[in-house]
């Protein structure tokens, strides 16, 4: 009698486990995405959630490569070579990642929900990982970190030198040191 309770619960517990299993399954998958981009289909949240999924997941696998090759002090190196070829064969593994990379470049931070934001705040800290515009640093002016708005307007410069007329940058002089 014992067995037979045993024999049902773990039957239970299967039956379980695999509706589990098919109802988290659910997501668009990277071919459907695929075609509607190419058919010129307005994306969904769900589809950009794929998108940035199978970016994310491409960014995460590649990061051990970026972080041999980035400690290398040139470009040929035998760990560099190596890391490089293995780089090289998984893009092989996500045929759909310059479409995908184009997506999200094109996108802005703002057209995406909380969800999909949290995604892309999750995956900037690996290297590979397109950032959609108006997301993390802006890269185009290095060193800069923020911006002064109102400086002090005197005859020219004050009594250290400094310009205090019209708007500037602040720079972070480690940059590069």
């Amino acid at each position: 009698m014992k067995t037979g309770k045993i024999k049902s619960l773990l039957m239970t517990m299967a039956v379980m486990v695999l509706a589990i299993m098919t109802s988290c399954g659910g997501g668009v998958k990277p071919e459907e995405v695929a075609a509607k981009i190419d058919a010129q289909v307005e994306l969904s949240q769900k589809d950009y959630a794929a998108v940035l999924d199978y970016c994310g997941d491409y960014a995460r696998k590649a990061q051990q490569y970026f972080e041999i090759i980035n400690s290398q002090p040139n470009d040929s190196t035998t760990q560099y070579i190596r890391a490089a070829e293995d780089m090289a064969a998984l893009v092989q593994k996500y045929p759909y990642l310059d479409m995908f990379r184009s997506v999200v470049y094109n996108l802005k931070d703002s057209d995406l929900d909380k969800e999909n934001r949290k995604k892309v705040e999750e995956h900037t800290k690996y290297q590979a990982f397109p950032l959609p515009e108006g997301a993390g640093p802006d890269l185009s002016t290095p060193g800069v970190v923020g911006d002064i708005e109102d400086m002090p307007s005197q005859a020219g410069t004050d009594s250290t030198g400094v310009i205090s007329q019209g708007d500037g940058v602040v720079v972070d002089e480690t940059v590069g040191k």
